[in-house]
């Protein structure tokens, strides 16, 4: 077997996984995320830093937006739509080399 870096061999395996992320469509009229709500989740980013615990992060994050009700829009959606606000710095950076498929 070729020797791997330490970074090919954590790199989690895509082939076959398809679109990264799917944010699917919404049949709710009116609905719009409020700048207050963003406000929330922009309050404590991640950034990627090796400081930072990203369950930690994840965690904190579930907590806030499983709060948030709408009607006819799924929990699962408003997360999606919501996680990249909650990124700076590298991991901003890094989220947004992947792909990104939204069906609305």
């Amino acid at each position: 077997m070729a020797e791997r870096t330490m970074e090919e061999l954590l790199r989690a395996p895509t082939e076959g996984y398809g679109e990264a992320i799917v944010i699917p469509e919404i049949n709710a009229d009116h609905f719009e995320i409020k700048t207050n709500l963003l406000q929330l989740v922009q309050a404590s980013p991640f950034h990627g830093f090796e400081r930072e615990n990203p369950h930690t992060h994840i965690n904190n994050f579930k907590r806030i937006t499983s709060t948030l009700k709408f009607r006819d829009v799924p929990n699962d959606v408003i997360k999606l739509m919501m996680f990249p606000y909650s990124l700076e710095g590298a991991a901003r950076v890094c989220y947004d080399k992947e792909p990104h498929y939204f069906d609305t």
